[in-house]
């Protein structure tokens, strides 16, 4: 098993020099878009008045235009913001949405939103599984952990996923970083959750949620200036 995520992006996405100040899931259903134009779900319009409503706030627009329907569904892990799908975070995020294993990443140099490789399904491999047998999966592992079979033995070395880069935007392009409030449409269980904003020069951005209180958009903040 590859290991995702930081470890891959330390391994063969980062410069020597180059520390990682704020990574998060963007990939799948991990972004949604507050982009004028397009649905919460980063497709277009269906309806005609949804820039209308978009006027009156997310909730509305994104409850009118394919926002969440079930109830009680937790915040997403981001929301890219702009203009326009032409601009680049909306760009980025639109290259991503789909993809499985897809990160957004902050390092002093640049911001970036990559792919992470699986591995390859080998050929004789079974067919995705049914909920019942991802259970009986999921309690073998917790027999073997119990065990003592450790996935990474010692003295092997661990393989990291391959990385892709799909966006960069230099730090030149970053307008600012504070910390901000964002509603939300009105399935989710919180009605707003505070975000780290990320905004560019051309008025796109990213907001990377933090919760529903202010001290871990805070806490993200302090990440980002080194502190």
């Amino acid at each position: 098993m590859k290991l995702d995520g930081v470890p891959a992006l330390r391994q063969s996405w980062c410069a020597p020099d180059e520390p990682i100040l704020l990574c998060a899931p963007v990939g799948s259903t991990g972004s949604c878009f507050d982009v004028s134009g397009l649905d919460w779900w980063g497709e277009p319009e269906r309806s005609l008045g949804g820039k209308a409503l978009r006027a009156l706030g997310t909730a509305a627009a994104a409850a009118s235009a394919g926002g969440p329907r079930d109830q009680g569904q937790a915040p997403p892990k981001a929301v890219v913001f702009g203009p326009g799908a032409g601009t680049m975070a909306v760009g980025a995020g639109l290259a991503v949405k789909d993809l499985t294993f897809a990160w957004w990443v902050l390092t002093p140099r640049r911001m970036a939103w990559v792919r992470t490789e699986p591995e390859p399904r080998a050929p004789d491999a079974e067919p995705d599984k049914s909920l019942l047998d991802q259970v009986w999966g999921l309690a073998k592992s917790a027999r073997d952990a119990l065990a003592g079979k450790n996935p990474y033995p010692a003295h092997v070395p661990i393989e990291t996923a391959d990385v892709e880069s799909l966006a960069e935007v230099p730090r030149g392009g970053i307008a600012g970083v504070a910390v901000a409030e964002r509603k939300l449409p009105y399935d989710y269980t919180t009605g707003a959750v505070h975000v780290l904003r990320v905004s560019l020069v051309d008025g796109s951005g990213i907001d990377i949620v933090a919760g529903h209180g202010s001290g871990h958009a805070q806490r993200l903040l302090a990440l980002v200036n080194g502190r």
